[in-house]
């Protein structure tokens, strides 16, 4: 419950009658209630991945850091690289939540700012350092399916979302994250593309 009240807070929404504003975060546009859009917001996500199964880095160009995923399902071996993703993000303790935050708010008008990797690689020299051993993730950035696998320009993005998307996307992300034990369904995320984290092999233990 705490989770759903922190990501609400994330997201930030305004009511209208027939009507749904998103306020200032990744200039999302409103939409009339009665038309219909396949558009979705987040575009990919990965549940609890494991941060000692990160490169996280330490220069520049292959040495940023990675963050690597494969789509769910998907025959291809070719990992993505979710570092420059934007969203929400969590962070979880032996797969309790234990915080909630955003990125990328101010690359509405550039490509500049934090990234998902930039904002997570923070969070593990901060006060949050020995807190979290996993994080989960909802990208507002799609993959270009192509050889290079580049995440989408977000500036190019059509963000339009109805009164009933949002509040099932609210729903939908809670209980992915807080998974709360009398919730008898998950929430529904059939629209968005579900990432499992990539390595190689499994690590040491």
């Amino acid at each position: 419950m705490i989770g759903c009240f922190c990501l609400v807070s994330c997201i930030c929404v305004s009511l209208k009658p027939g009507f749904i504003s998103i306020i200032a975060l990744w200039g999302v546009k409103t939409m009339p209630e009665q038309k219909t859009s396949e558009q979705i917001m987040f575009r990919s996500y990965g549940l609890f991945w494991r941060a000692d199964r990160v490169f996280w880095g330490a220069g520049k160009g292959s040495a940023k850091g990675q963050l690597l995923g494969q789509e769910v399902g998907s025959k291809d071996k070719d990992p993505v690289d979710f570092r420059d993703q934007i969203g929400i993000y969590a962070l979880h303790d032996n797969f309790e939540l234990v915080y909630i935050g955003q990125v990328g708010a101010k690359q509405e008008k550039d490509k500049k700012g934090a990234t998902l990797l930039t904002r997570l690689r923070a969070h593990r020299v901060d006060r949050l350092s020995e807190r979290w051993d996993r994080f989960s993730w909802f990208g507002l950035r799609d993959v270009v399916k192509s050889s290079d696998k580049e995440l989408t320009d977000l500036r190019k993005a059509n963000l339009s979302v109805t009164r009933v998307q949002i509040l099932n996307l609210v729903e939908a992300v809670g209980i992915a994250l807080s998974e709360p034990r009398l919730n008898r369904q998950g929430g529904n995320l059939s629209k968005s593309t579900e990432y499992f984290q990539w390595h190689a092999s499994e690590p040491d233990e």
